[in-house]
């Protein structure tokens, strides 16, 4: 079973219970924290914890709410336990790289015989896992605690200090006398019921009132809902000052994957992403790999609007610089210009992470839709913005730096889809044809090396395409043959000859797929192409791609036609994948956003 969210706004006038209900969750959970459960031994005991985490504190032995004068149920109180277990589980990651750290490197600062040590432990297959991010983040911890006190922390919670979450309210799964909510679907509307106390000193249970709430819900909800079983909600603070995600348990989705099959993504700055599917072919003897369908270019239509966003937010910044230096930081256009700062950064942070998430799930369904077990992506930290500088180049290629690879996992995940990476070292230099390394140039008639161009050409067996389609198919290469880009298995190509320039759509080439249902707003089809460098110049909006009965693409490319490399020729000005109605497998995707393990949540300490 997997767990999917939907997320319905309190109306403003139980702001206040809501208010008294998260302050009473956010001052217990601190009290419990700072008393008793920050401590290594609880730490370690949550590693090795068997069941419900709750269940850790509420066997225990000792009584957390004795001292309390306030009247508590005893659900309530279970909820406190739940709150207290997730902060002790968020650190669960950071505490097993610190022991790993101290167990591994002398008391001393960490430089780079440190780091050569922690190297080689990691890679030991005796090792933990532990991801390098979590890893760097603890020693950059250990360094500025050895800078101010001269030795290591002998345990973690002296290195991080007693966390202070904020009022969350994780509702356990209540069957027990005392509700202190409701939840049930009654003529397509949600009905939730919440026990709140009418002070924050409640001295019976008669200081606690039931507040009802009906919510509409929305079709894809109820669907969700026929699919699956509705699990306890969690009330949180949100920008909509409060908000109740309520989780529903679906049963987990069958893709019909083929062994050995990849979705190998190339991310890159003009296009946001170059998606192709291989696999090792039907016989698994020839050392051959194979690719199975044309290449995807995926490319949100908001990416502009994001990147004005971006400049406008520097140039209001550079405003409000200006008036620093000038002393008039107390004005009122000051203020004026603040405000305004922050609200474009706002609205640049949400637009950037509707366009990670539209991208991850085009990926993630692209995969789904040619039963592949792996989505392949190279390493995010070498994408290059050679073309752009300062902050707008950032901006730029920190798209796919953010959250996309979590959103990406996360959603893969959901559908029993691996996704991993690969060192990107050699992607876009070597031919995926005949293997020898070749040259990045600017265009398919010149052939002079361009270490920026966007193409590549192969000059031992005249192989040609687009370069970040060169990438995405070595990607894929690297992964199936588990080796160095040089020793990788070449690949074998859906068309034959060299080429792969991008024509453009006549108009009276129209597909007549206008009605296809679009997916996110991502587009992976081009609408003008620049015939000399084969880059993407401009993308309309999404439609279908026609697609044959098993689900496989329809190959445009006709006899006497050159080689694409891969490319198919597009007649049409939308080409893309199909959703098909009604599909569980959709609203998995579509739904996977706020959800359970999920991504980071705004609302954790």
């Amino acid at each position: 079973m997997i767990q999917l969210t939907e997320q319905f706004h309190l109306p403003d006038e139980y702001h206040g219970s809501c208010d008294r209900l998260t302050t009473f969750v956010e001052r217990h959970t601190r009290r419990l924290l700072a008393e008793e459960y920050w401590s290594d031994t609880h730490l370690a005991a949550m590693s090795v914890h068997s069941g419900q985490s709750y269940t850790h504190i509420r066997d225990n032995s000792r009584d957390d709410f004795a001292d309390v004068d306030e009247y508590v149920y005893d659900r309530f109180k279970r909820c406190v336990y739940h709150r207290v277990t997730h902060v002790l589980d968020a650190h669960s990651d950071e505490f097993q790289a610190f022991q790993f750290v101290t167990d591994t490197v002398a008391e001393r600062k960490i430089r780079r015989i440190g780091w050569q040590r922690l190297r080689t432990r990691l890679y030991d297959g005796e090792s933990p896992y532990i991801e390098w991010r979590v890893l760097e983040s603890v020693v950059e911890q250990l360094n500025g605690y050895y800078d101010t006190h001269g030795h290591f922390p002998e345990t973690y919670t002296e290195l991080v200090e007693t966390p202070e979450p904020n009022g969350t309210l994780p509702y356990a799964p209540d069957k027990g006398d005392y509700h202190i909510h409701e939840l049930s679907l009654e003529d397509s509307e949600l009905r939730f019921v919440m026990n709140v106390p009418d002070s924050l000193s409640p001295e019976s249970y008669h200081d606690w009132t039931k507040h009802e709430l009906r919510f509409p819900t929305h079709s894809r909800f109820q669907q969700m809902l026929e699919a699956g079983d509705v699990k306890a909600p969690t009330l949180h603070a949100s920008e909509h000052d409060y908000t109740l995600d309520v989780p529903v348990a679906v049963p987990q989705q069958d893709t019909g994957a083929v062994d050995d099959r990849v979705l190998a993504v190339d991310l890159g700055v003009k296009k946001q992403a170059t998606a192709v599917v291989l696999d090792d072919g039907d016989n698994k003897d020839d050392r051959m790999h194979k690719q199975v369908t044309p290449p995807q270019f995926l490319d949100h239509p908001a990416k502009d609007k994001l990147f004005r966003l971006t400049a406008d937010a520097e140039g209001i910044n550079d405003r409000l610089a200006e008036l620093r230096r000038q002393g008039k930081d107390h004005t009122d256009r000051f203020d004026h210009l603040l405000s305004e700062y922050r609200q474009t950064r706002q609205k640049e942070r949400r637009l950037r992470e509707q366009i990670q998430h539209d991208v991850a799930t085009q990926l993630v369904w692209i995969a789904a839709e040619h039963g592949c077990e792996t989505i392949v992506f190279e390493s995010l930290e070498q994408i290059e913005s050679p073309d752009t500088s300062g902050a707008v180049a950032w901006s730029i290629s920190s798209w796919a730096r953010g959250k996309l690879l979590d959103y990406v996992e996360y959603k893969a995940g959901l559908l029993g889809i691996e996704c991993t990476t690969v060192n990107p070292w050699g992607t876009s230099r070597f031919c995926p044809r005949c293997g020898d390394r070749g040259r990045t140039v600017n265009a398919p008639n010149d052939h002079e090396e361009c270490r920026h161009g966007g193409h590549f050409h192969c000059p031992h067996c005249g192989y040609e395409c687009d370069r970040d389609v060169v990438g995405a198919v070595n990607i894929g290469r690297k992964h199936l043959s588990e080796s160095k880009m040089e020793e990788a298995n070449p690949a074998e190509y859906i068309s034959a000859g060299n080429h792969a320039s991008f024509p453009s759509s006549s108009e009276d080439a129209r597909s007549s797929s206008d009605s296809a249902e679009s997916v996110s707003g991502v587009q992976s089809a081009t609408d003008q192409q620049d015939m000399a460098s084969g880059r993407q110049t401009h993308l309309s909006q999404f439609r279908a791609m026609p697609l044959t009965s098993d689900g496989t693409p329809v190959s445009t490319t006709k006899c006497g036609e050159r080689d694409m490399g891969g490319l198919h020729q597009n007649h049409s000005r939308q080409t893309g994948l199909r959703w098909p109605r009604r599909s569980v497998t959709q609203s998995v995707l579509a739904n996977a956003t706020d959800c359970g393990r999920s991504l980071p949540n705004p609302t954790e300490n």
